[in-house]
C-alpha cells in the first residue's frame, strides 16, 4: 500500500469523516473542510510517526505540511530521505 492510500485510510476511519469518501482526494484540503480538527492533528501526527519510523518536529506541523494528504506524504518522504 502506497504512503498516499495508507494516510487515506486513516483520515476516512480513524477521523470519522462523515461526508463522501469520494471527497478525500490526494488533494482535498483537510484543514480548511474541517477534517483535521486539533485532536485529529495529534492522531494524524502519531500515526505518521508511528506507521513510518519517523520523528516530526513541532515546527513541521504546520497548516503547509498537513494542508492535503499529498503534503503529509511529501514531508514523510522528506523526512524518510533525511534519516
Amino acid at each position: 500500500m502506497t504512503t498516499v492510500a495508507k494516510l487515506r485510510d486513516f483520515v476516512l476511519n480513524e477521523l470519522h469523516w462523515d461526508e463522501s469518501r469520494g471527497a478525500i482526494t490526494p488533494d482535498f484540503p483537510l484543514i480548511e473542510n474541517h477534517v483535521v480538527d486539533s485532536m485529529g492533528l495529534l492522531m494524524l501526527v502519531s500515526f505518521v510517526e508511528e506507521q513510518f519510523g519517523i520523528a516530526l518536529a513541532d515546527e513541521e506541523l504546520v497548516p503547509n505540511n498537513f494542508g492535503t494528504i499529498t503534503s503529509i506524504a511529501k514531508l514523510i518522504e522528506q523526512k524518510k530521505s533525511e534519516g
